[in-house]
């Protein structure tokens, strides 16, 4: 064989070092599969950026040519995540950029500190394939963590529709609101709240830490500003604008809303209370002396007609005086159970003494009146108050349950004031004895007067029959 021939057949037969090359790029392959297949595999939606990042170096820099001095760095959303040993001074690196619906929001970054050249292009597309599984893993976090936070406003403005009854005052609204308003938003933990309404202020637990921001929302009433609703974060924390003030907007209109309604029950009452004055204003000072004018003519009538010789004209004229007198007793008994006259005189004692005496007269049934000690009253209002719940009480119990027996009590002890009224009859259809509610406005009205007072009002079966209505309250 020539020497031409022989450089022929070498050039033909396969070199050692193709096999070793080969085995090379299946090695480093391998690698590429296994980093994106495990890194792939444990992007669970529950873990945090920060955990993400580290499984990712914990991957990535194995498969790289020279793991033992690559380091890796990724930025994302603002927060900078790096791997161990990151700080030397790397000669050279790759990266990718890092987005999140199609807005560029970090980048991933490898780095070689030494003058150690990539694998270009394979290195350069694995670290692409990571950076792009890491897109769709932040996307989808994105998403998961709005779906989240939406639940959350809708799950808080739930409970606070659902709670906000017309029973609740003002105070147990403001802690309602805080009681689920507070855990809605992005950090429970820290955050505060306080609403200022109507010149007073209610503020949740451990307020009044120093405060780095805030986010509020005016309350109005009547289109008239009356006070907000503030949220605050003690530390330099960044709010979820407009998220979190979408929602403290809408929990501010539930308050406005809630205090409408309150401020409208209250008219309502008052409305109700002033037409009962007028009605039994006018019942005493008119219907009732024409009703006595017509009853003294009559008695007129029944002397002249006697006089004359004419019994039967003479009965005739008797009883229109009679039914005139008593037409004239009705009307002062109407005038006195809407307009209780016995309160400015002698005090809620004795107006409910004269009210008791009154209903057993009337319905011919026994009312009685207990007050062992002297109980004074000097507050107008809430005497009136006390006497309208009594009054309302009696007469379900004579007209809804059939009563036949009703006491009244009265009793303060201890700075606790107890009004009672507690009969024998067959109690109320339909009641709730657990939240007091039941059809008809002037139980509601009965409610109404004792959250104005800051009392409570209970209804109560005995098992030994009959209905109690028991309001209790502390006196200042």
């Amino acid at each position: 064989m020539t020497r031409q021939d022989k450089s022929q057949a070498d050039a033909a037969r396969p070199s050692m070092d193709e096999p070793a090359s080969a085995g090379q790029a299946l090695r480093e392959r391998l690698k590429e599969i296994t980093c994106l297949y495990e890194i792939r595999r444990g992007l669970g939606p529950e873990l945090s950026v920060e955990n993400v990042c580290q499984q990712i170096f914990e991957h990535l820099i194995p498969a790289m040519q020279f793991p033992e001095i690559a380091t890796a760095m990724i930025e994302l959303d603002g927060r900078r995540f790096t791997s161990e040993n990151h700080g030397q001074g790397p000669a050279h690196e790759l990266q990718s950029k890092i987005s999140a619906n199609n807005n560029p929001c970090g980048q991933l970054r490898v780095f070689y500190p030494e003058d150690i050249p990539f694998l270009v292009p394979e290195e350069q597309r694995l670290i692409d394939a990571v950076a792009s599984d890491l897109e769709r893993w932040f996307e989808r976090k994105q998403i998961d963590e709005a779906l989240r936070e939406r639940l959350k406003e809708i799950t808080c403005l739930y409970e606070i529709r659902h709670g906000m009854g017309l029973e609740l005052s003002v105070d147990n609204v403001c802690q309602q609101i805080f009681e689920h308003l507070i855990p809605a938003m992005q950090f429970p933990e820290i955050a505060t709240a306080m609403i200022e309404l109507d010149g007073r202020r209610f503020t949740s637990e451990n307020h009044g830490q120093c405060r780095t921001h805030e986010l509020q929302s005016e309350i109005k009433a009547n289109n008239k500003p009356c006070g907000r609703l503030c949220v605050f974060y003690p530390e330099d924390k960044p709010f979820l604008v407009p998220e979190e003030q979408r929602l403290i907007d809408a929990v501010a209109s539930d308050l406005e809303s809630w205090l409408d309604r309150k401020r409208l029950e209250q008219t309502l009452v008052s409305i109700a209370e002033e037409h009962q004055r007028s009605i039994g204003q006018e019942l005493h000072d008119n219907l009732g002396q024409q009703i006595a004018a017509i009853g003294y003519q009559a008695k007129a009538l029944e002397k002249k007609i006697s006089a004359s010789g004419s019994v039967d004209a003479a009965t005739v004229a008797a009883s229109i005086a009679t039914q005139a007198q008593i037409a004239v007793m009705q009307c002062k008994q109407l005038a006195q159970g809407l307009l209780p006259f016995e309160l400015e005189t002698n005090g809620l004692m004795g107006a409910l003494r004269a009210f008791a005496s009154r209903i057993s007269v009337t319905y011919k049934i026994t009312c009685d009146f207990v007050c062992r000690d002297e109980v004074l009253i000097k507050d107008k209002n809430l005497a009136l108050n006390l006497y309208r719940i009594a009054q309302e009480a009696t007469n379900n119990a004579i007209r809804h349950g059939g009563a036949r027996h009703v006491t009244i009590s009265l009793v303060s002890d201890g700075g606790m004031l107890r009004l009672s009224i507690r009969d024998d009859g067959g109690g109320f259809a339909g009641l709730n004895t657990k939240y007091g509610a039941m059809p008809g406005m002037g139980i509601k009205i009965m409610q109404y007067r004792a959250r104005q007072l800051g009392a409570t009002l209970e209804f109560l079966s005995h098992p030994e029959g009959g209905m109690e209505v028991r309001l209790e309250m502390r006196m200042v």
